[in-house]
């Protein structure tokens, strides 16, 4: 029997909550799909674990290697996965019961290259906080891309979307090995590569926001240089393809720098190499004056000096105030 949907889940030091990822997929009423379950050098029980799961089932398979980061984790899983679809599941989160069921009729009516859903963030089983949940939305490959520009339905979240394996393998998409953000440098690529993309407004996944595994409060140099590496990234691919939307495109990149400013900013990261870098690249694009509604006074007075959109005086701000 053909496999319809390989869920790969990479697996690094969760012994906690690892059982309860793989039951989550376990109780699917869906029968045409395997677990490839990814040890990506886990100190802790984890591999264990993952070698009772592969041992007692035969569509759940293991797969043991050295440690090389989330993104390394996901290109092996895609690499042994045999299904027509493939769905990336975080080993501390879980997913609906009902959501294989739910999903695989649309995909069978439809045929979609890209199916996204919605999530619900938890910070213990029973506490949920903020709904990520967009409308039904129909898109092409470019109008989904043009869509998380605007970040309305379509996200650059990896978790919340199955995707047919041959995207990946047809256009030779691989997440970037040793990165941060990986997701950023990856989703639009594989927006730009399909023809039919469906948003639904069905919560199939539950994303949990454990503390000691929440971005971290202090950022890297490397974080940042990442970041902005696949901003600048979308904003290139971005001006070649959607000609007609430039506006829209600066403004993407802009809001990404602006909030890579502010965070180099909270960090006290003001004398480095990048810091300096983003100033230049924001002195270069303009803008309409309401883009800058709901900054801060201080990262207003920062963009001012740069000369990037003088119409602050216009709004008359004083710089001055709150600092």
């Amino acid at each position: 029997m053909r496999i319809g949907l390989s869920v790969i889940i990479p697996v690094y030091n969760v012994e906690k909550y690892l059982e309860r990822c793989i039951e989550s997929v376990l109780v699917q009423n869906y029968n045409s799909y395997e677990i490839i379950l990814v040890d990506d050098g886990s100190t802790d029980s984890s591999p264990i674990i993952c070698d009772k799961y592969a041992q007692k089932f035969k569509h759940v398979s293991v797969v043991h290697k050295k440690n090389g980061g989330l993104s390394d984790a996901r290109n092996v899983g895609i690499q042994n996965a045999k299904g027509k679809y493939v769905f990336f599941l975080d080993s501390d989160d879980w997913i609906v019961k009902d959501m294989f069921a739910n999903v695989s009729n649309v995909l069978v009516t439809n045929e979609y290259d890209i199916f996204q859903f919605g999530m619900q963030m938890f910070n213990t089983e029973q506490d949920k906080l903020k709904t990520r949940i967009s409308k039904e939305s129909h898109f092409s490959g470019i109008e989904a891309f043009k869509n998380m520009l605007k970040s309305n339905e379509i996200t650059s979240f990896s978790t919340d979307k199955l995707y047919k394996r041959e995207l990946f393998l047809l256009n030779k998409i691989e997440f970037p090995k040793g990165a941060y953000y990986e997701d950023l440098g990856t989703i639009y690529k594989l927006l730009l590569a399909s023809e039919k993309i469906c948003s639904s407004n069905q919560i199939y996944y539950c994303y949990f926001m454990r503390n000691e595994a929440a971005i971290t409060k202090s950022w890297s140099l490397n974080k940042f240089s990442d970041m902005y590496h696949f901003y600048n990234e979308i904003f290139k691919a971005a001006s070649k393809i959607l000609t007609d939307s430039l506006m829209l495109v600066k403004a993407y990149y802009n809001n990404g720098l602006v909030y890579l400013l502010m965070k180099l900013y909270e960090e006290g990261q003001e004398n480095t190499d990048i810091y300096s870098t983003i100033l230049k690249e924001l002195s270069k694009n303009k803008i309409p004056p309401n883009y800058l509604s709901g900054y801060s006074n201080h990262m207003k007075y920062i963009l001012y000096r740069v000369n990037f959109l003088k119409i602050i005086a216009k709004l008359k701000v004083k710089l001055g105030k709150n600092r």
